[in-house]
């Protein structure tokens, strides 16, 4: 018997599977299923292994207790859980507690962490058998089995050994069974953005983009783009509908890369008749007016869009190279007419942000008013560039891996303190928070903030951080 685990966390809002697999606290209204597990569940049961499966988080389970008391009672030989950056001492302490309890019990962690220093740590802490740190769907049966030990860390004889990935990743992605939905508490998942269930789907990996330099998604998946076929898609957002959930958020990093693709899917939707909400996550240059129609009559509700920065000159050569701001406003308007809502995702602190550039992002988000916003502030994924060059220049504050989820400050930057990135994404937060406000309150908020920075910007200009 193999017990597959999503670990507790003190965070109800993490998601280990967000942020490319490096794990993001994602805020009140968002509980959404570990996917990757949910794909290992699938290839173990077609391999003959009877599975249980426990999300902590969507159950609220905190107690050490019942898992002790459930792999007594289940006689579990094997677990296999997920570890992220933001949970990393509570997801080692987990294992090593149970360990303690169970010392033949073979404890194998999937991660999607590749950073060496993270994962030795993460070994010696967690006094796991061995940790997988490439992709594995297909193969985890024979990483349980020893018969293979490509891309994994273990400890033999109190040596630390990483055997580096000598094969590449997976090309066809239609090879990938669904994922195992059933054996999980279905009902538990939502979406702030969606109605009702909601479910997860990841239908392409890796990303091409040079905004890898800070992103996390080239950093876990790869630079190479690799899809699954439409029809492929459509068929397990068929079986999806069968089970009774509302909706889907699709996880891809650039949902719509192949544009034709993308079409493809919204018609085979269309073609079966299948009524589904959903929401997915690209960019600006791949949508047009063409696609968006499409989109919107195949149940799609709305579009996580990585903006990043809303200056003229910072989008292009930094934020997100290959958009540029007339873009942003293009297809703001032909989403608006659509009817499909846009979440635009911003970032605060880029290495050439400074307050004159994020007073203008500030005026085009009171102009364009998207429907909704995300702000974070930069964080400086261990393994990207960006992390390297910070780490050179002296400009990570905290090293505690614990801090890295999206929501917390890590660094400063060339024209930014540590405390100007919180400041300023408490301020501009407030551009989100104001335009679900009448109008008379909208129009005074706006003010203030525009007053803040006006008056903030004057003062401080273009100085360096010292």
């Amino acid at each position: 018997m193999i017990l597959i685990v999503n670990p507790p966390s003190v965070d109800k809002s993490i998601n280990r599977d967000m942020a490319g697999g490096l794990g993001y606290s994602a805020g009140n209204g968002v509980v959404l299923p570990p996917l990757d597990l949910l794909i290992l569940a699938s290839t173990l049961k077609k391999d003959g292994n009877k599975v249980i499966f426990v999300d902590s988080i969507a159950e609220k389970i905190d107690s050490l207790d019942y898992f002790i008391k459930l792999i007594k009672n289940k006689k579990i030989k094997i677990l296999i859980g997920n570890l992220a950056l933001p949970t990393l001492d509570e997801d080692c302490s987990f294992y090593s507690n149970l360990r303690s309890k169970f010392k033949n019990l073979q404890i194998v962690i999937k991660t999607g962490i590749n950073y060496e220093e993270i994962l030795k740590k993460a070994i010696i802490k967690s006094k796991a058998d061995f940790i997988i740190f490439k992709e594995c769907d297909l193969e985890i049966s024979n990483y349980l089995d020893k018969n293979i030990t490509d891309g994994t860390i273990y400890l033999k004889n109190g040596k630390i050994f990483i055997e580096k990935s000598k094969h590449d990743v997976l090309d066809n992605l239609d090879l990938l069974p669904f994922a195992d939905r059933k054996i999980s508490k279905i009902e538990r998942y939502k979406y702030v953005l969606l109605p009702g269930i909601c479910t997860t789907m990841q239908t392409s990996r890796g990303c091409p983009y040079p905004c890898g330099y800070y992103c996390p998604y080239p950093l876990v998946q790869g630079t190479r783009w690799r899809r699954m076929s439409p029809k492929k898609v459509v068929n397990e957002i068929e079986q999806i509908i069968f089970l009774g959930i509302d909706s889907i958020l699709f996880r891809d990093a650039t949902f719509s890369l192949d544009m034709k693709r993308a079409e493809e899917i919204c018609e085979e939707i269309i073609a079966r008749k299948l009524k589904i909400n959903w929401w997915c996550e690209t960019r600006i240059n791949v949508l047009d007016e063409n696609l968006l129609r499409k989109m919107k009559n195949a149940g799609c509700m709305g579009i996580n869009v990585g903006v990043e920065t809303l200056d003229e000159k910072l989008i292009v050569s930094e934020g997100k190279p290959g958009v540029r701001l007339e873009d942003v406003v293009k297809v703001r308007k032909a989403a608006k007419e659509i009817g499909i809502r846009l979440h635009f995702l911003m970032i605060i602190g880029l290495p050439n942000d400074n307050l004159e550039s994020i007073y203008r992002s500030f005026e085009y988000l009171v102009k364009l008013r998207p429907e909704s916003i995300g702000f974070t502030t930069i964080t400086p994924y261990p393994g990207t560039k960006m992390f390297d060059d910070a780490l050179r220049d002296g400009l990570i504050m905290n090293m505690d891996w614990n801090n890295f989820n999206g929501s917390q400050s890590n660094m400063k930057t060339k024209y930014l303190s540590q405390k100007d990135l919180n400041i300023l994404r408490f301020l501009l937060s407030g551009t989100s928070f104001l335009n679900r406000k009448p109008l008379v309150i909208r129009s005074l908020g706006i003010e203030i903030i525009r007053g803040i920075l006006k008056i903030w910007k004057g003062t401080k200009k273009l100085e360096l951080v010292s």
